[in-house]
């Protein structure tokens, strides 16, 4: 039994945890250590470390609470600095270069079914459907073809959240490389870089300190827009297995928060509404990496390498997309994580590339979403014939 239980326990325990973890990456002397494994890979392994050795639990509701209430949320705050004009003006090369990563997880899935059939279970099929909508969508996916599959999500919800995130961990390292590779594949960063310096020089030309009236204002927005989205997303009808309630919110609050940044609530940024957003954010990776039990991958390693395989098979088949495409390497890291990881951490991951860029990592996740399902059931229908 696990030592912490209670709701209340469990969100101090991951609150202190990801303080204690930005409070240790500021002191000079573990400066190369963070430099190596930022905040983000340690606010999200400490936890899945602490429920393996038995102090958390691997199911609570309050993770369910977490991921509902305080994703939407955070998107609200985060988006409001968006520059829709420079996401645009990035929009043909990253959706080509998603479609390559999409396309490189579901080969994936089929290369690492035929390379190690002889060792997967007799229903490894239903596992390589469920990791291939999770990997190109989200845990709304997994659960979607899961269901349909008639697939215990366990186990490959653990897959997809240790090496999915251990995947993530590189991804943030190749972003200290990345205009070393831009060099050498002869890319084109005049795009993403411009995007960066615009949202760069208007943060730090309007910074302020943030006022009582600006953490209520923030506060209001991300509550109301949230509890709104929430409430709408029940009243649109189900489409498909992907167009659920919850997924209907997360459309429906990106949608208002974008719309709302073209306003003079945009300028909320410069009392450092993504800051905040960007907390919120991180107590959400610690809490999905709290519903990682190792044990519970220790029982079946053979599915933890098919996840290897598929990462594998899908960084060369985006590798070459960029390298074709003469994109920077951004849209590798950008797209990647919003297949292998979704709406929770694609908008982390593109900003840590290039500093205001999060809106493109965040739309990747959401077209991601969309096309999960459908890719994960096709795999599936495909490998149950083999």
């Amino acid at each position: 039994m696990p030592l912490i239980q209670d709701p209340a326990s469990i969100l101090a325990y991951l609150a202190a945890t990801v303080a204690l973890v930005f409070q240790l990456a500021r002191w000079p002397a573990l400066k190369p250590l963070f430099d190596r494994l930022p905040a983000l890979v340690w606010a999200y392994f400490i936890p899945m470390l602490s429920t393996t050795a038995g102090i958390l639990p691997a199911e609570s509701p309050l993770y369910a609470g977490i991921a509902r209430y305080l994703l939407p949320a955070s998107l609200v705050l985060l988006l409001l600095a968006s520059d829709l004009r420079a996401v645009a003006r990035l929009g043909g090369t990253a959706l080509g270069v998603m479609a390559a990563g999409a396309l490189g997880i579901a080969l994936g899935a089929v290369v690492a079914f035929l390379a190690l059939r002889p060792l997967l279970p007799p229903d490894a099929w239903k596992s390589a459907g469920a990791l291939t909508a999770t990997w190109i969508g989200g845990s709304a996916n997994l659960l979607a073809v899961a269901t349909t599959l008639d697939l215990d999500p366990g186990t490959i919800i653990i897959v997809d959240t240790v090496v999915g995130y251990s995947w993530m961990g590189l991804l943030i390292f190749f972003a200290t490389r990345q205009e070393a590779f831009d060099r050498w594949s002869g890319a084109d960063r005049s795009a993403v870089a411009a995007a960066s310096a615009r949202l760069s020089s208007l943060r730090a030309a309007e910074a302020r300190p943030i006022r009582v009236a600006d953490a209520t204002l923030m506060v209001g927005l991300a509550i109301g827009l949230t509890a709104l989205a929430l409430r709408a997303g029940e009243w649109l009808p189900p489409v498909g297995e992907v167009l659920r309630p919850f997924s209907w919110a997360i459309i429906l609050v990106t949608t208002m928060a974008l719309l709302l940044s073209l306003t003079g609530l945009a300028r909320l940024e410069a009392a450092g509404a993504s800051t905040l957003g960007y907390a919120g954010f991180y107590l959400l990776i610690s809490s999905v990496g709290a519903q990682g039990d190792l044990r519970r991958l220790a029982a079946q390693p053979i599915l933890a390498l098919f996840g290897v395989v598929v990462i594998a098979v899908h960084a060369v088949v985006l590798l070459a997309a960029v390298r074709l495409l003469r994109a920077p390497l951004f849209f590798f890291g950008a797209a990647s994580q919003a297949c292998t990881g979704g709406v929770s951490s694609a908008p982390i991951v593109a900003d840590i590339y290039q500093p205001g860029a999060a809106p493109v990592g965040l739309l990747l996740a959401v077209v991601g979403g969309v096309a999960g399902t459908y890719a994960g059931l096709l795999v599936a229908q495909l490998l149950s014939t083999l």
